[in-house]
């Protein structure tokens, strides 16, 4: 996903701001499949509100949640610089929203012609790689607290730059089963693991809430063991 910040940083977002308004816009709802695997595709989806996510589906048919996508970021990415049109995983809308739809050969285009423009989907790439090498750091803890607690700083930082984040109210609805996928494991496990750290204070969750507590996690996590 090639993410374009908003926060703080308005004035560097104009140039491709007007580029996709100038797109029409496609509405989606919670649970619709906005691309599938395998599917051939011209255009780009770049996410004006709501959250996708981004899934590969296993053998047996189960589902693997790769990533969330956001505001602004561009999807599919994985053949976004290449002339592959082919998908290689699976998009369906994680919550209510709409998406600019935006021909891919425009995009580069003007990414050619505009600096502005290059520089942007540039650093949005470069934010996408972070957003990776993050997701990698998550899987490589050695233990399943630390992969929650690395993978629940990861998403709300990612959606937002409050110190105390309700992911319910963004629109993250997270199950203990996506959250379980995102770290390789049980939902079971998972379970435990979430009930541990809400009574420590790293987050709190009820059927309808979830909240994490960012700064305390971010301490937790970047203080040496």
């Amino acid at each position: 996903m090639v993410t374009f910040t908003l926060l703080g940083d308005y004035n560097r977002l104009v140039d491709i701001v007007e580029f996709v308004k100038s797109y029409p816009i496609k509405e989606f709802v919670k649970g619709e499949m906005l691309l599938g695997e395998g599917e051939q595709t011209e255009t780009v989806l770049i996410i004006r509100e709501g959250a996708v996510k981004v899934y590969s589906v296993d053998d047996s048919g189960g589902e693997r949640l790769l990533w969330l996508s956001g505001r602004y970021d561009i999807i599919p990415t994985e053949n976004l610089l290449s002339p592959l049109t082919t998908a290689h995983y699976f998009y369906t809308a994680f919550s209510d929203g709409s998406a600019y739809i935006v021909s891919k050969k425009d995009l580069l285009d003007a990414s050619i012609k505009d600096n502005g423009v290059m520089l942007q989907v540039a650093r949005g790439m470069s934010e996408h790689n972070d957003d990776l090498l993050a997701r990698i750091d998550t899987i490589g803890q050695t233990n399943l607290r630390s992969r929650v607690l690395f993978m629940l700083h990861n998403i709300s930082t990612k959606f937002s730059s409050a110190a105390i984040v309700e992911l319910h109210e963004i629109g993250l609805n997270l199950t203990h089963q996506d959250i379980a996928d995102m770290v390789h494991s049980t939902r079971e496990a998972t379970s435990v693991i979430l009930k541990q750290l809400q009574d420590e204070g790293f987050i709190d969750y009820s059927r309808l809430t979830f909240t994490v507590y960012c700064e305390k996690i971010s301490s937790e996590i970047n203080t040496p063991q």
